[in-house]
């Protein structure tokens, strides 16, 4: 990817690809500048050049003219926050009350406001599989042939079709499924959530799979679905069985832990 002048802003929540996405500057000699979302970076290995709270958030665009920032790309887990729990300075009030009706619609509708209003400011939205082609999730580690007593190709696709329905629904990109159906839904917890909510079925001689999706309609600058080794260790805690995936809409951490994982634990995996 070729970023002809002026530096990349690494907008940064949770999770282990805001790392791959720096050593992927590195390696293309991207001249990068990071900001931490206060709430929600973690990775102290790399200290952001800034840190931004929910609280101050509105502050972001005169931090990124500063900087002389021209590009801009979204990596990491931020959760929704609850607008009751806030306590924003004046310039975060401004830009709330600018995306205040989209709040309430939806996470497909909020984060395409966000994106609108970063593009009006003069930024350009980098897509993050530019940076991250190790890590978009491919069929090259599809497991099939040593499952196909317990699933058939039809019911994957089936599986597949359900989750998309449900993330049309826009309440999230996860679904557990076995025998047919739908067993639990993701909500705004999160996916490790509804795999620690499925624990608590106690389930016995099921063949029950996690199925992530990117959501129709979703924004894709914006929380691809992503899986890593996190995934997989409290995939195979809970008793799932294994995992479907969304292929080149899915992102995957650390791929080569990912799949010696899959395959240390024997669990199913498929993208489709």
């Amino acid at each position: 990817m070729q970023i002809k002048k002026g530096k990349l802003a690494i907008i940064a929540g949770e999770g282990d690809l805001v790392l791959s996405i720096i050593e992927s500057c590195k390696t293309q000699n991207i001249n990068y500048f990071l900001v931490g979302i206060k709430e929600f970076y973690k990775n102290l290995a790399f200290p952001p050049d800034v840190f931004l709270s929910l609280n101050n958030i509105g502050n972001i665009f005169t931090t990124l003219s500063k900087a002389n920032i021209k590009y801009i790309i979204f990596i990491g887990k931020v959760n929704k926050p609850s607008l009751l729990r806030l306590r924003p300075n004046l310039k975060t009030i401004y830009y709330i009350l600018l995306i205040l009706l989209y709040y309430f619609k939806g996470d497909n509708a909020l984060l395409s406001k966000i994106y609108d209003i970063f593009i009006r400011k003069g930024f350009k939205v980098i897509d993050v599989r530019k940076l991250l082609k190790k890590n978009i999730a491919n069929d090259k580690n599809n497991n099939y042939k040593k499952f196909k007593k317990k699933i058939a190709l039809d019911q994957i696709t089936y599986y597949f079709n359900i989750a998309k329905r449900n993330g049309s629904l826009d309440k999230g990109q996860s679904v557990i499924v076995d025998k047919n159906k739908i067993l639990l839904r993701e909500d705004r917890k999160g996916t490790d959530n509804l795999i620690s909510r499925y624990k608590l079925l106690n389930r016995k001689d099921n063949f029950s799979l996690l199925v992530k999706i990117c959501k129709p309609k979703q924004n894709i600058y914006f929380d691809l679905p992503t899986i890593g080794p996190d995934t997989i260790k409290n995939i195979h805690l809970s008793g799932i069985k294994g995992i479907i995936v969304e292929k080149n809409n899915s992102l995957i951490a650390n791929p080569e832990e990912t799949f010696n994982l899959i395959n240390k634990y024997n669990l199913f995996y498929y993208a489709v």
